[in-house]
């Protein structure tokens, strides 16, 4: 395993995309019972799998169980849902819910999928599970990150070194909620960070990584989706939220030694308005490199009926940077 196999990329995909047609991966009904949710693409043999939650049958989303899924695609264009459940809740960590999985590759084979593991009672942290084969999941046991106190969610994991051992080999960037929850520029709803050389267990980092601070963020800050950068540095794009009246934007930061985040002043992409499948909310931004070169950012899309499904936007091909994809 090195720092090229997940979240990296030989050129910087940028902030402007435009949104693909129709919709890459749909809820069983428009009922509003059910949410497609938190992509997470990787290359596997062949193509690409999508590891994404299905939330429901509920429509309160504070009480609605969810389970890992995934899909694959030869091309990143096209997707076919595979089968049964890659990862169900597992208690006492996850006992309602598991959303927002990453998924690594281990040195010694297999894949380890980190969660936002819900429990029926108390706040969400961070917990994983182990695959040999990326299609039947074992949850690991123990606690990944989390305090009790508040709520963690929404993991991103980095390889950072290719030295097993290393400190700092691995470092995770989530969200840190108020808990109970609170909304306003005052809540502290940010992005924060941690490390670890086992990648099973982290230490926090000192400071934020994102803060909530602008008008368009006075939900919260969330869901970073970080990419190491082959031109040197790193690209985060992440989701920021409003208020009043709730709504979620897909928004872009740079940072040289992925702790310094200096953020891009306008959104990636913003709701699209009556009618669209994201006419309210783009939120939870994953990104991967076509095999054109052409870079796909996946994101969840709420619309006006509350109906969650998964949409997808296209950067433009700059020949410049173009480095095929395998």
């Amino acid at each position: 395993m090195n720092i090229t196999s997940v979240h990296h990329v030989p050129a910087d995909p940028g902030t402007r995309w435009t949104k693909d047609a129709g919709i890459v991966i749909d809820v069983p009904d428009d009922s509003g019972d059910w949410k497609t949710l938190t992509p997470n693409v990787i290359a596997v043999p062949g193509g690409y799998r999508m590891y994404y939650t299905l939330v429901g049958p509920a429509r309160d989303y504070a009480a609605a169980a969810g389970s890992v899924m995934s899909a694959f695609s030869a091309d990143g264009e096209h997707w076919t849902m595979e089968p049964g459940v890659r990862l169900a809740p597992f208690g006492p960590l996850a006992d309602l819910r598991v959303v927002c999985p990453d998924v690594v590759p281990l040195d010694g084979g297999g894949h380890r999928m980190y969660v936002e593991g819900q429990p029926g009672d108390g706040p969400s942290n961070i917990v994983s599970a182990h695959s040999t084969d990326g299609l039947t999941w074992e949850p690991e046991p123990g606690l990944r990150f989390g305090d009790g106190m508040r709520r963690y969610g929404s993991p991103r994991v980095l390889i950072t070194s290719d030295a097993p051992g290393a400190r700092d080999r691995y470092r995770l960037y989530l969200h840190s909620y108020s808990h109970p929850l609170r909304l306003g520029l005052g809540a502290g709803n940010h992005i924060i960070s941690a490390v670890s050389a086992d990648g099973l267990t982290f230490e926090r980092e000192a400071g934020v990584r994102i803060a909530q601070e602008s008008a368009l963020e006075s939900f919260a800050v969330y869901a970073p989706e970080v990419v190491r950068l082959g031109t040197g540095g790193y690209r985060m794009y992440y989701a920021g939220w409003t208020a009043d009246p709730i709504r979620g934007r897909i928004f872009s930061a740079r940072s040289l030694d992925g702790l310094a985040w200096a953020k891009d002043e306008a959104p990636n992409l913003e709701p699209g308005g009556p009618g669209r499948f994201d006419a309210e909310k783009c939120s939870e931004p994953c990104v991967i490199q076509l095999p054109d070169g052409r870079f796909r950012m996946f994101y969840e899309a709420c619309d006006e009926h509350q109906v969650w499904r998964i949409l997808s936007a296209t950067a433009p091909l700059d020949r410049s940077r173009v480095t095929l994809a395998p």
